[in-house]
């Protein structure tokens, strides 16, 4: 049974050059982007999602860009993800778990929670018009702040490196990346890619 939902649609070599061609904004590592990746970035159903914000992470991978605030790339170290490669990627909707980091909130806050919620208290406490504004401020803005120096997290961009080029895969939370859910994502990965670079896939580990 068909999933009346979905579409079946078809493109010759022209087309999909040039819907990669938009979603990468004609940058030069256009062909090493894959059509699953090209499509999530022209993807404008989640107000919340920022393309630019994958794009300035693919930017600093290719040199184009010197300037990252997200963690550092890293190497899955475990089959079956390995030997691909994640970067992070942020953007708004993943302020308020930045900024929960900072603070540490899901263990119940850190010393820098409480030293900055004392100085509230010691500058403000008697103004009851000024200390709720001043707290939020230094919550959330400070807090992100702090956060971008040491690093962003967010979600993941995808890639594998083949003959010194990166090749652009695909979006995933940390969640798909689990152990146990590794596995999915793989497939993922597999269906949306291997058949543009079946090199990257050729090899058992």
């Amino acid at each position: 049974m068909t999933d009346p939902e979905l579409v079946k649609i078809s493109l010759d070599k022209e087309q999909i050059s040039n819907l990669k061609a938009e979603a990468v904004r004609g940058k030069p590592y256009v062909e090493r982007v894959s059509i699953a990746l090209a499509c999530r970035l022209l993807d404008s159903s989640d107000p919340r999602f920022n393309p630019f914000a994958v794009l300035d992470e693919i930017d600093y991978l290719e040199g184009i860009s010197k300037v990252s605030r997200t963690k550092s790339e890293a190497q899955f170290k475990k089959p079956p993800l390995f030997p691909f490669w994640h970067k992070h990627f942020s953007s708004a909707q993943h302020l308020i778990k930045n900024v929960g980091i900072r603070w540490n909130m899901s263990d119940g806050g850190n010393k820098d929670l409480d030293k900055m919620i004392r100085d509230v208290v010691i500058q403000y406490g008697e103004d009851p018009n000024s200390w709720p504004s001043y707290l939020a401020h230094r919550l959330i803005i400070g807090g992100f702040t702090d956060r971008a120096e040491r690093g962003l997290t967010g979600d993941w961009l995808i890639y594998a490196k083949y003959e010194n080029s990166n090749y652009y895969l695909d979006l995933a939370t940390h969640e798909e990346g689990l152990r146990e859910e590794a596995d999915t994502l793989f497939i993922k990965l597999k269906n949306g890619s291997q058949s543009e670079f079946p090199f990257l896939f050729s090899v058992e580990v």
